[in-house]
């Protein structure tokens, strides 16, 4: 349920907003500090649109990759990270990142600008 589909749902949701006048200086500092502590952390900032995998002339199964690598660099457990791939990519009958043939089309779609190509490469050296 998307929180939205009538105009009350709309209205009430809505609501929350009234009298909303902005970060504080404060606020905004302890915003700014979050985002600067949250990007030290090096994972793909994959957001799962699959917009790659639906031009991938491969079938590679690039969010599973990325969701899989990024188990890696968050939790240091390569077990996890490699049961993660196997099934997010070779379970959902998806090619693995080895089998990317580098034509760039997925990069040409990907709101986020990921270097899929090369992030794919990371996956399959420390997965595969």
């Amino acid at each position: 349920l998307s929180g939205m589909s009538d105009l009350e749902q709309m209205e009430d949701n809505l609501s929350f907003m009234k009298g909303f006048n902005g970060f504080t200086d404060e606020e905004r500092a302890v915003v700014q500090k979050a985002q600067e502590e949250l990007a030290k952390i090096p994972v793909v900032p994959c957001t799962n649109c699959d917009y790659c995998a639906k031009v991938c002339p491969s079938n590679i199964g690039i969010s599973g990759s990325f969701a899989a690598i990024n188990l890696l660099k968050l939790y240091d457990s390569l077990s996890a990270a490699k049961r993660s791939y196997g099934f997010l990519v070779s379970g959902h009958g998806k090619a693995k990142a080895s089998e990317c043939i580098r034509c760039g089309a997925c990069e040409e779609v990907c709101p986020q600008h990921i270097d899929i190509r090369a992030q794919l490469g990371q996956v399959a050296e420390a997965l595969e």
